[in-house]
């Protein structure tokens, strides 16, 4: 893909030429000067330009869009002829989050791969933005997260719920709000620790950021200490040694114990929120379509 149109979609994600110009390893003026040289080619103007950085115009999001799509067939078909030259003719490239793994996605691939042993497995964990992101570049075929809401129209994505899952705070079973005999006690005053948190570079994949910000209200974010970590083990280490509480889904309750994290008593009905497979509208191929029928399959029966 010409550097132009990588560099447009860069400016496209951050919503600022000066952060993109820094991403890149450029001068702002070099990647100023690159844009207006893309908007005299196609003839038309990209970017509607503010004090605060820029936004793209309706050229731009198709352009956007278009590029998008080229850049996931692009990287398709680098991937194939890296498996071909392997001698690898079909892969399954996955995301997952790390409560999910646990829970059923571990079983489904070693079933799936007891019965096809001649596919090979490419596993990504993070949290459903990161693999979003990862899904629209193409670098995984689906993965299993919760449900996004507020996600962009402009992701060509299709959801299949497979559960409903309830958000639990955990805490070590020495925790001050476990020993207490007061029947009502203010969270907030203990510091909050977050699992593989969102990212800023994945705010573009938000339509509607309010959903987000809400959940940021309701944990009280801006008014607490937080400690966020992108290792689910890392995690269970810091409660062991801190009185932090983790927000995690009570399906997780079990496997916890073994560590002696356990979850508080609820005191207000639990968040839910629906987890299943997010993949491109494209159609699957069939070794991938047949993985995903196995996991609904695995849910249902």
């Amino acid at each position: 893909m010409d550097k132009h149109y990588r560099q447009f979609l860069t400016i496209a994600d951050t919503g600022n030429i000066s952060l993109a110009a820094e991403q890149m390893g450029l001068s702002q003026p070099t990647l100023t000067n690159n844009m207006k040289k893309l908007e005299s080619t196609l003839g038309v103007p990209l970017f509607i330009r503010k004090s605060k950085g820029v936004t793209l115009t309706e050229y731009g999001l198709v352009v956007q869009e278009q590029m998008q799509a080229m850049m996931r067939r692009h990287d398709t078909m680098l991937d194939t002829l890296s498996d071909l030259k392997a001698r690898k003719t079909r892969k399954i490239k996955m995301g997952t989050g790390d409560a999910w793994w646990e829970i059923f996605v571990r079983h489904v691939v070693q079933q799936y791969s007891c019965d096809h042993g001649g596919i090979s497995l490419q596993i990504e964990f993070g949290n459903h933005l990161k693999l979003m992101d990862m899904l629209l570049h193409g670098h995984i075929d689906l993965f299993v997260g919760h449900e996004i809401d507020g996600l962009s129209r402009r992701c060509q994505v299709s959801f299949t719920p497979l559960l409903q899952d309830e958000e639990a705070l955990f805490v070590h079973r020495t925790h001050p709000l476990l020993l207490s005999t007061q029947s009502h006690q203010d969270t907030s005053l203990y510091p909050l620790l977050l699992v593989t948190p969102d990212q800023d570079t994945h705010q573009h994949l938000l339509e509607n950021p309010l959903p987000k910000q809400q959940e940021k209200e309701r944990k009280q974010i801006s008014e607490r200490i937080v400690f966020e970590i992108h290792s689910l083990s890392a995690s269970l280490d810091l409660l062991a040694t801190s009185k932090a509480i983790m927000p995690y889904s009570s399906t997780m309750t079990s496997y916890f114990k073994q560590f002696d994290i356990v979850p508080l008593p609820l005191s207000a009905p639990a968040q839910r929120g629906n987890v299943g497979i997010y993949h491109l509208t494209d159609p699957l191929p069939a070794h991938v379509q047949a993985f995903k029928t196995l996991m609904s399959e695995y849910m249902t029966g």
